[in-house]
């Protein structure tokens, strides 16, 4: 956000009404900004929960192709860790996703089907 004193439109002599315009312009410039911070990690918590998934995944066949207790044993430790962790980014996902929304209907945005069809959710937030 840049310093009033900094910014030429509202350095005396101008009229109200142009530094109304710039405040304006700078009001709407942070709110698309916090918006687009909004989905960056609403994206980033989708990211981290499809990296465990995916771990999850590659243990578990890991584990239907093993018989040895040996081995086995490290595999569903590591397989119940990650299952947790999994609940936990799946928590942190849901809840970008509702300040997401919230986001958007603090700017007027209404029409939430959007951010299902950009970010995927009822398939990437399962």
């Amino acid at each position: 956000m840049r310093e009033i004193s900094d910014t030429a439109p509202l350095l005396p002599g101008r009229r109200p009404a142009g530094r109304l315009q710039a405040i304006e312009a700078e009001i709407l410039q942070e709110k698309a900004e916090a918006l687009g911070r909004a989905g960056q990690r609403l994206e980033e918590a989708l990211a981290a929960m499809e990296q465990v998934r995916e771990a999850i995944e590659r243990i578990g066949f890991r584990l239907r192709q093993c018989s040895d207790p040996a081995e086995t044993a490290p595999l569903r430790e590591a397989h119940s860790h990650l299952t947790a962790r999994y609940g936990v980014l799946r928590d942190r996902a849901h809840q970008a996703c509702q300040f997401l929304i919230i986001h958007r209907e603090a700017v007027g945005a209404r029409n939430h089907l959007e951010v299902e069809r950009c970010y995927n959710i009822s398939e990437r937030l399962r």
